[in-house]
């Protein structure tokens, strides 16, 4: 887990109590590797005491972005280890753009209905009708799920239920400027806040050494607090804050924001996470469907599920094998 410093609520975390915890996530980390049931809830392993809820805090709603009740023990234990995991001082979405600065892509052009009845596909954009022997599927389950792209005739019903089985979890960002000398921690240095209601919040402070401090909450919290907007989010973890390292705090935070992966139109979450019972979801929508349309992105990523590198090689994969079929 490697935290600097865990608070049940305004109280800190001794060093018996760190060790304690250190000891419960990797026991944890261990069962989830190894344990089966009927009921496949990752919730059957955790130890029920505020040690025992920390330790399964970064397993579910800040790693799987969902809560551990609705946590696939089977479909977690096939994700990778995705330590050491690596910051981009401008931003992930940089990276990703300046890696795909000259590939040639069609902005403002989604697709709303695809079309394989004949013995092609057709794929109907707000700039026309393409044409084309099959179909890459990337979209996110929470777009397909939700019908934001359509298909005629449906998909087979399998494909419909996996998709379904598949929902995709929140994890919200909420970053606040706040001044460097505001707080007493190291750059990099992340501070864990649990509550009794599962009102956890994790705090990234000053990454890089610039004067701000990351904020994350996950699973069903995440989409209650997007669902009461920024200024909510923003006032929950500044408040959070205050009352751990004072009300100066208040007078510290210069502005800040939040993200809404939950009402983005073109992903409708975060990641996908197999539902208890169906992490065989994942096989089901691998297959394409009448050798035309093939699906791939980072719910069919394999052991990188849920990430962005996970979603690019998924992607090169099922080219791969379309092109060869």
């Amino acid at each position: 887990m490697g935290l600097e410093q865990v608070y049940f609520g305004r109280e800190a975390a001794t060093r018996a109590q760190m060790r304690e915890m250190e000891e419960a996530d990797s026991a944890f980390s261990e069962m989830l590797m190894v344990y089966s049931s009927n009921s496949d809830r990752a919730s059957e392993l955790m130890v029920a005491n505020r040690i025992g809820h920390a330790a399964t805090t970064f397993a579910g709603p800040m790693d799987f972005a969902q809560d551990i009740d609705e946590i696939s023990i089977a479909d977690f234990s096939k994700a990778a280890d995705l330590d050491p995991n690596y910051f981009t001082k401008e931003g992930f979405g940089a990276l990703v753009c300046r890696w795909g600065a000259d590939v040639p892509v069609s902005l403002s052009t989604p697709v709303r209905n695809i079309r394989w009845d004949g013995p092609g596909v057709e794929l109907e954009t707000d700039n026309g009708t393409v044409r084309a022997g099959k179909a890459l599927v990337t979209a996110s389950t929470g777009v397909l799920v939700n019908r934001m792209l359509r298909f005629s005739p449906e998909l087979p019903w399998e494909h419909d239920a996996a998709i379904e089985d598949l929902p995709m979890g929140l994890l919200t960002k909420i970053p606040l400027a706040i001044a460097r000398d505001a707080l007493d921690r190291n750059a990099f240095d992340d501070v864990l806040v649990e509550s009794r209601s599962s009102r956890d919040i994790f705090f990234l402070c000053y990454p890089f050494d610039l004067d701000l401090v990351v904020g994350f909450v996950g699973g069903d919290f995440a989409w209650e607090i997007e669902c009461a907007g920024a200024e909510a989010g923003v006032h929950f973890a500044t408040e959070t804050l205050a009352s751990i390292f004072g009300s100066k705090i208040r007078n510290s935070v210069s502005k800040g924001s939040m993200t809404r992966w939950g009402s983005e139109r073109w992903t409708r979450g975060a990641y996908a996470a197999a539902r208890p019972g169906f992490a065989g979801a994942r096989d089901t929508l691998t297959k394409p469907v009448g050798e035309r349309i093939w699906f791939a992105g980072e719910a069919l990523a394999g052991p990188l599920m849920q990430t962005c590198g996970g979603a690019h090689l998924s992607g090169e994969a099922v080219a791969r094998r379309m092109l060869a079929s």
